[in-house]
C-alpha cells in the first residue's frame, strides 16, 4: 500500500496543501501545533472516514471556512510503488453543519460516491497518538473503537455484520422500554432477540480471532498480554436476563459490553500479571499502546497479503535507545509517515534514509 500524493483544502491549519511522496520514510518536523499531527489526521481520514481527535466534525474545517475537503491517490501495491500504471483516488468532502448543506459527508472512489461501510479499507493505515494512552486507562468503549476500527479495515463483512448488530441492539432496547411500560409484545423481541444473537456471534468471532493473533506475537517492546473480555451473547442467555433487561429498558450482555485489559508480567516473582490501567507508570501505559498499534499493523498485513500505511506522532520521545531501534527496523517495512518536534531523539542511521519535511504555520518545505 503506498499513498503517492495527498491534497487538502480547509482542514485545520491548512488552507490549501498539495503534497507528494516517495519511497523514503517522511518525517514530519515542527513545534507544537505547527500542524504535523493534522496531517496524520488527514491521511487517517482518508483511511477511515473518522478522526480520533475530535468530537464534531466542523472542528476539522479551517475557521471561517465551510467545508473541508481531503484527497488522495495511492497504489495497492507494495513493489515499484512509483512505476506507472493505475491509481486509486480518493475523496472525503465534509460540510459545516447547517440546515442549507444538501450533505453533512461525502466519500468517493475515482470519483463515485461510496457509503462509509464500502469506503473504509481502500486505504488501510495505523495511526499511533501520544492520547492513546488513553486505549489502556479510558473506558471499554474507548477499546471496543480502537479494536473496530482496525477489523473494519480488514473485512469488509465485520463493519457490516457490526452495523447491524448496532441497529438491531436499537431496535431490541426500544422493545425493552415498551415493555417495561406495559406496550411492547414479546413475539417482537423474540425477532430481535434471534436477530441479535446472530449478529453477536459474527462480531465476537472475529474479535477472538483478533487478540488470539497479537497474543501469539513476541513484541519487541516488553512482554504484554491484550486479555479479551467477551461479554458472551446467545438467545438462552438474552432470555434468561430478559427480567432485569427489562427492568433496565437495555440489552444487558453482548459485543457492545465486551473490553479487553493490558497486562505485563509482575516485576515480583510470584506475583503474575499487572493491569497497567491500574499498576502501570505512564512509560509502560504508553509502550503497551504502541505495541498494540503495531501488533494491529501485523494483524492488518497479514489478512490482507500488503502493508498498511504506518502514521506515528511523537512515537520516539519516551522510548529508551533499545526501543527506538526496533520501531526504526519496524518502520522499513511499509510506507511510515513520522511527526516530531525535534529529530535528536531518533536514530541517526534512520535520519539518513528518510525524507525531513519542515511543517510551520500549515506551509510545509524540505526535499
Amino acid at each position: 500500500m503506498f499513498l503517492k500524493a495527498f491534497n487538502l483544502t480547509n482542514f485545520r491549519n491548512y488552507a490549501r496543501l498539495e503534497l507528494n511522496f516517495d519511497t523514503r520514510p517522511t518525517i514530519l518536523v515542527g513545534n507544537n501545533a505547527a500542524g504535523k499531527s493534522n496531517l496524520l489526521e488527514a491521511i487517517y481520514l482518508l483511511s477511515t472516514t473518522k478522526s480520533l481527535r475530535v468530537e464534531t466534525e466542523d472542528e476539522l474545517i479551517k475557521e471561517g471556512e465551510e467545508f473541508v475537503r481531503v484527497e488522495g491517490f495511492f497504489r495497492p501495491e507494495d513493489d515499484q510503488p512509483l512505476a506507472g500504471g493505475s491509481e486509486t483516488e480518493l475523496l472525503v468532502i465534509i460540510n459545516r453543519s447547517t440546515e442549507q448543506v444538501s450533505f453533512r459527508k461525502k466519500v468517493m472512489v475515482n470519483g463515485i460516491s461510496k457509503r462509509a461501510v464500502d469506503f473504509i479499507g481502500n486505504l488501510p493505515a495505523v495511526i499511533f497518538y501520544p492520547q492513546d494512552i488513553n486505549m489502556v486507562t479510558g473506558a471499554p468503549s474507548l477499546r471496543r473503537w480502537h479494536l473496530d476500527l482496525s477489523l473494519a479495515q480488514v473485512d469488509s463483512s465485520y463493519k457490516k455484520t457490526l452495523t447491524l448488530y448496532e441497529q438491531i441492539l436499537t431496535n431490541r432496547n426500544r422493545v425493552l422500554k415498551s415493555i417495561r411500560e406495559g406496550q411492547g409484545k414479546a413475539d417482537e423481541l423474540k425477532y430481535w432477540t434471534d436477530e441479535l444473537a446472530e449478529k453477536g456471534e459474527g462480531v465476537r468471532v472475529k474479535r477472538e480471532e483478533f487478540f488470539k493473533f497479537i497474543n501469539n506475537l513476541e513484541s519487541p517492546l516488553g512482554d504484554f498480554r491484550f486479555e479479551y473480555l467477551q461479554s458472551p451473547i446467545s438467545v438462552e442467555r438474552l432470555r434468561e436476563t430478559n427480567g432485569r433487561e427489562v427492568a433496565a429498558a437495555a440489552t444487558l450482555i453482548g459485543p457492545h459490553r465486551d473490553d479487553f485489559v493490558v497486562t505485563t508480567l509482575s516485576e515480583v516473582e510470584g506475583q503474575g500479571s499487572r493491569d497497567l490501567a491500574h499498576f502501570g507508570s505512564r512509560g509502560e501505559q504508553r509502550t503497551a499502546t504502541l505495541a498494540f498499534k503495531l501488533a494491529q499493523l501485523e494483524y492488518m498485513a497479514k489478512i490482507l497479503g500488503k502493508r498498511p500505511i504506518l502514521l506515528l506522532d511523537d512515537v520516539f520521545s519516551e522510548l529508551d535507545a533499545n526501543h527506538r531501534a526496533h520501531v526504526v527496523e519496524i518502520v522499513g517495512k511499509q510506507q511510515t509517515i513520522i511527526a516530531t518536534v525535534e529529530l535528536e531523539n531518533i536514530p541517526k542511521s534512520f535520519l539518513d534514509s528518510a525524507r525531513i519535511l519542515k511543517v510551520e504555520d500549515g506551509k510545509i518545505s524540505g526535499s
